[in-house]
């Protein structure tokens, strides 16, 4: 056993656990539907909740049970993000790209299979739609999924796909792990992915993958959003294709180092 894995809190690790499943979809939650989401007792949910309660993070509602962050955990998230640059610069790099373009751009990161929103700007005067802050089950609709799906080691690629649950979004999203291996192997060629009506109708996608910028592994993604009203996949991968290459380069180098942000 190493010495990290030997110092290593399961306490911490669930306490912290709990706090990142509130978001702006899932503002509130019961105790029950903690314990049921982490795999936990209802006895150690408790006991961990009522920590964060006491500690002024979390907060009960007397009256329906709901749980939900308390105003010192928002500023604990302001101060943690006020201490480093990092996002500051990525929303610097996408701000003047969509400025200049004026298209719509995401930026996630892959944690455990789930996409979790980190920034996104929304084109002006046409028709937009952005992922949830938190999305899951996309990795095979998704320019952003493909994209990251893209950046993995052959073998994991493999094993996530085998393991994967298929849900068909529209009827052009690809629901068969064989035609998803050779998308995500024409996508590794070609350095970005497409999703053409596959996540919602009407969307046209395209994604390139972000990688930690000292080990090399895959983090996530960025993606430009198009509608098919105003462009054609082909013109997309024609006008953006070089442009969402280097605008993932450009974010890779800005990302903080460490071991991946999602579990490879």
């Amino acid at each position: 056993m190493s010495k990290g894995k030997y110092y290593f809190s399961k306490s911490l690790e669930k306490g912290l656990k709990i706090l990142s499943l509130f978001n702006r979809e899932t503002p509130a939650l019961t105790q029950s539907e903690i314990a049921k989401i982490l795999g936990l007792n209802m006895t150690s949910t408790y006991r961990y909740i009522n920590t964060l309660v006491e500690l002024g993070y979390l907060e009960k509602d007397t009256k329906t049970k709901e749980i939900r962050p308390a105003i010192l955990c928002l500023l604990f998230c302001t101060n943690l993000m006020r201490a480093t640059d990092h996002l500051k610069m990525i929303k610097e790099v996408v701000d003047r790209i969509h400025r200049e373009n004026n298209i719509s751009i995401d930026v996630h990161f892959a944690v455990d299979d789930m996409l979790v929103r980190i920034y996104n700007r929304e084109a002006e005067e046409t028709l937009i739609y952005s992922l949830p802050d938190f999305s899951k089950n996309c990795l095979h609709s998704t320019s952003l999924g493909k994209a990251y799906l893209s950046s993995l080691p052959d073998d994991l690629i493999a094993e996530k796909i085998d393991t994967m649950i298929f849900v068909a979004k529209t009827k052009k999203t690809i629901v068969d792990k064989n035609a998803l291996a050779a998308e995500i192997k024409k996508t590794k060629a070609r350095q970005y992915a497409m999703s053409a009506e596959e996540y919602l109708p009407g969307l046209i996608a395209i994604g390139a993958p972000l990688f930690d910028p000292v080990n090399g592994k895959g983090v996530g993604a960025v993606c430009f959003d198009f509608s098919v009203l105003q462009h054609s996949a082909k013109d997309i991968k024609a006008k953006y294709g070089d442009m969402i290459k280097e605008t993932a380069k450009s974010l890779s180098r800005l990302l903080p180092p460490g071991k991946g942000h999602g579990k490879q």
